[in-house]
């Protein structure tokens, strides 16, 4: 967010490379949020019809919120500080009032994408204890529980981040800018940076970097991690333990017959397919969240790595992100027959003749 000049002493490849994405990526960030945004506002009306209410919906239902609001505060940002007036500081686009959003954008953006990431660690931890220790995860992992662990990651987590959100202070410098007639005049360039005046505030920037990095980063991820982890082994486990329930029993025409019902097979894959989406889910939030959590701490533990490496990385990382925060709904439609048939449900009821259409060719695949 620092007002940052270019030297010779950075990485050329990394340079090269920003020097080229940065002119797109506001439009690329633009689509990306609309789109998002669409996504986890349909996320939200198909999690919280009444067929779908469940524990894990509850926690997927709030992951949609903060993924969405954290699209919707990038959104501005990237048509003023990228689209409007160009990617390079200027006395027209660095404003008192840019900087004002950028600030709030910085702190909300932090606290929602933390949101994010510890309700991904939650799911993960619902989701374990739900098919590890089935009768205790229909006992404690049910709807008000997960309702309750949402508001204490919501709460917990916007208190973690208050050091975040007093970190920060405007600063300005002074900067040539053509007038009407053409004749050079001075302006102000307004720009965000860490507060280092005083003592305390150099304490303040420390603890700060260690809650963000320890937190916020390497703790959910490590998190992550182990459930994944967990979560293929226990599906494993779960799998092998359905198929040698399946015995056979002779009948009396020779024949042989499951001994286990058809309900009971048939809930076990749904469980199954709940577990491998939500896994997917997972694997894909610590794809964009361990390199950043990496390339974090080695900013503030290597001097001069945050403007030599993690600097022209930094548009990048943005849209893998919010590219991340706006997929599920794709994956939902792909891996979940129920949130499909939901969604196409509803989309239906807002088209009647799509209604009608869809009706018709169910009773005639049920007659065939």
């Amino acid at each position: 967010m620092g007002h940052y000049n270019t030297s010779e002493s950075e990485t050329p490849a990394l340079q090269t490379f920003a020097s080229t994405y940065k002119p797109i990526h506001g439009y690329f960030a633009a689509v990306v949020c609309v789109l998002g945004v669409l996504a986890n506002i349909l996320n939200i009306i198909v999690l919280t019809r009444k067929n779908m209410i469940s524990s894990t919906n509850i926690i997927l239902t709030g992951l949609a919120i903060s993924d969405g609001l954290t699209m919707v505060f990038y959104l501005p940002f990237a048509i003023q500080s990228y689209v409007i007036y160009g990617s390079e500081p200027s006395v027209e686009r660095d404003t008192i009032h840019n900087a004002r959003y950028t600030l709030t954008y910085a702190i909300a953006s932090v606290t929602l994408h933390s949101i994010s990431i510890w309700l991904t660690v939650t799911l993960a931890l619902f989701r374990y204890v739900f098919i590890r220790f089935p009768r205790i995860g229909a006992q404690h992992c049910n709807i008000q529980r997960a309702k309750t662990a949402v508001c204490a990651v919501v709460i917990g987590i916007t208190i973690v981040c208050i050091p975040n959100s007093i970190s920060y202070e405007f600063r300005s410098r002074r900067e040539p800018k053509q007038s009407f007639n053409t004749s050079e005049t001075e302006g102000m360039i307004w720009f965000i940076d860490v507060r280092n005046g005083t003592h305390a505030d150099m304490l303040l920037a420390k603890f700060n970097f260690w809650i963000q990095a320890v937190i916020v980063k390497i703790l959910p991820c490590f998190l992550l991690t182990m459930f994944s982890v967990l979560l293929v082994r226990t599906m494993q486990d779960v799998e092998k333990r359905r198929k040698k329930m399946i015995t056979k029993r002779p009948v009396a025409d020779g024949e042989s017959q499951p001994s286990c019902s058809s309900m009971t097979s048939k809930r076990s894959r749904q469980s199954q397919r709940t577990t491998r989406m939500l896994v997917t889910v997972v694997i894909l939030f610590l794809l964009t969240e361990i390199p950043q959590g990496i390339l974090s701490l080695l900013s503030g533990l290597i001097e001069d790595f945050f403007h030599l490496i993690y600097t022209p990385l930094g548009d990048l990382l943005d849209i893998l992100a919010l590219i991340n925060n706006g997929i599920n709904f794709v994956l939902y439609c792909f891996m979940s027959k129920q949130f499909r048939d939901t969604f196409l449900s509803i989309v239906c009821g807002c088209f009647p003749n799509m209604s009608e259409r869809r009706k018709m060719q169910t009773f005639t695949t049920s007659i065939y």
